[in-house]
């Protein structure tokens, strides 16, 4: 029976940004951002990050989750079209409470990757599909494609595109079946980075 897909809220936030932690704990970026910590230390430095993250989203975009058991077992950070970037005070929040939330480290590598996605983010009206993650014990059980699914009709409902950047070769099949894209790649960081642009469809 296909999960339901729903929006994240005040109530569930925090749920959400747990999820996306344990979902990025090895990714490439996230090694190299906190290139020094303990796998258990990404977990808790992620949790920080997300919890701000999905509360910008919240106020500013349309973040989504899957539940099971009244729990959240998925989640995603999304920008609909016009809401990224994010204004220049909420991108100092995020780093200021990313600083205080995980005390003084080396956040260069971090920056130099937003700067040069930045950068690459494409001008024409899209959905911003800045993070999907599902809980570790669910992948491979299609909660994820429930939620990309959600936002390719979405957009397709509305004739835009969806864009998204990612630094894991694995998880490309999985976005080209659906539609998107690889429009550019670069090393960021010392980190392939695919960028995947899916189209707008014409209806």
């Amino acid at each position: 029976m296909p999960k339901e897909v729903i929006p994240t809220t005040r109530q569930s936030y925090h749920q959400a940004a747990q999820v996306l932690a344990r979902a990025f704990v090895d990714d490439p970026v996230t090694v190299a951002s906190f290139r020094n910590f303990s796998p258990d230390r990404r977990v808790s430095a992620l949790t920080v990050d997300f919890t701000a993250e999905v509360l910008v989203c919240i106020q500013r975009g349309c973040p989504l989750q899957v539940n099971e058991d009244g729990k959240v077992i998925a989640a995603a950070v999304i920008y609909p079209p016009g809401a990224y970037p994010l204004p220049v005070l909420d991108q100092w929040l995020l780093l200021i409470k990313s600083i205080l939330g995980n005390g003084f480290y080396d956040i260069r590598p971090w920056m130099r990757w937003l700067a040069a996605v930045d950068q690459l983010h494409p001008k024409e009206a899209h959905y911003y599909l800045e993070y999907l993650g599902v809980e570790p014990e669910q992948q491979g059980k299609a909660v994820g494609s429930t939620i990309l699914r959600h936002l390719v009709n979405k957009a397709d409902e509305e004739k835009v595109g969806c864009y998204l950047e990612n630094a894991n070769p694995r998880n490309i099949p999985f976005y080209e079946r659906f539609g998107f894209q690889i429009i550019n790649n670069k090393e960021i960081i010392g980190i392939p980075s695919w960028f995947m642009w899916r189209p707008p469809v014409n209806r």
